[in-house]
């Protein structure tokens, strides 16, 4: 029969395979959790631009009553850097610079929206997209009545919105919701409530009389042209990204030159008009520089005798 092992002995055992099996639990919730982490694209990515300009495009395209009059939509990158900069504050509310020439676009006014929020882990555009079109069931075409919230259907649906721009940001919290995710599209021209959202009747049969029937949709292509503003970013956004323009860069590009110019001038100029004194200073060694203080205090001295000196004979007149 063997003899016991002394528990003294045993307890290392017992605390390294405990040690070992935490390492392994720690290790396999660190992969799950990072199986499961999302990343949220980029709001100039161009398979989630694609994506929710292709998905808003073919739920146009399939509207009851058809739609006569529906345009086409291409992404506008300024729209998408005001979506990005009013999900930057996290909060579910309507953007306040909407109808603001150069605030929220440098061309368009009175601009439309729609805010979708949810958990960032379950985020995808398509959810957030077909969640707004599901507002149809509240919307009565035929009374251009809402039983419900239906806003968000009309604007998608909105016959003269042809560009959109959208971008998803994360929030630690909004609302109830933590870790959540902020989905952000603005449309222009923007839809209101005032009428029904399109014309009913045959496919392509109100277009301009320039557009073209692309997917059911009226397609310009002067209209959808993309325009890449590179200088304009929303002045409201925080924090701001670094910008240049054309004006910035010409001042830059003139102080540089100035400088230059004043660099060559010193050195043109120098040989011709040597500073003595200033040579005199850098150069001279330390016992003549103090000589120069020293000689310098004596003549205030002297000359401060003298002040003294006259005033005194001054007195001394005005006392005869």
């Amino acid at each position: 029969m063997e003899a016991l092992r002394p528990f003294s002995q045993s307890l290392p055992l017992a605390l390294g395979g405990v040690l070992k099996l935490w390492l392994c639990e720690l290790w396999l919730l660190l992969l799950s959790s990072g199986l499961n982490a999302t990343f949220l694209p980029d709001e100039e990515n161009v398979d989630f631009i694609n994506e929710y300009v292709d998905l808003h495009n073919e739920l146009r395209s399939n509207v009851y009553p058809r739609a006569s009059n529906l345009r086409f939509m291409t992404w506008d990158v300024a729209l998408s850097r005001t979506a990005r900069a009013w999900g930057k504050k996290c909060v579910f509310e309507r953007n306040i610079h909407l109808e603001d020439l150069q605030k929220a676009h440098p061309k368009f006014t009175g601009i439309g929206e729609n805010i979708w929020v949810g958990p960032e882990n379950e985020f995808t555009a398509s959810i957030a997209i077909r969640s707004w079109y599901e507002e149809r069931r509240m919307y009565n075409f035929e009374n251009n009545t809402c039983s419900k919230n239906c806003s968000h259907y009309i604007q998608v649906v909105w016959d003269h919105s042809y560009k959109i721009g959208c971008a998803v940001t994360p929030c630690s919290r909004i609302g109830r919701i933590k870790h959540a995710a902020i989905f952000v599209c603005n449309y222009a021209p923007g839809g209101t409530l005032s009428r029904r959202p399109y014309v009913p009747g045959r496919i392509c049969t109100n277009c301009d009389a320039r557009d073209r029937c692309t997917d059911f949709l009226c397609s310009n292509a002067d209209r959808d042209q993309a325009t890449y503003y590179r200088f304009w970013y929303p002045k409201w956004e925080v924090p701001r990204p670094l910008v240049c323009d054309p004006l910035c860069i010409f001042i830059l590009l003139l102080r540089m030159v100035c400088f230059i110019l004043c660099v060559i001038i010193v050195f043109i100029v120098q040989p011709y008009f040597p500073n003595v004194l200033l040579e005199r200073q850098i150069f001279a060694p330390e016992s003549e520089a103090k000589k120069e203080k020293e000689k310098g205090q004596k003549d205030m001295k002297e000359e401060e005798e003298d002040e003294e000196m006259e005033e005194e004979e001054e007195e001394e007149e005005e006392k005869e």
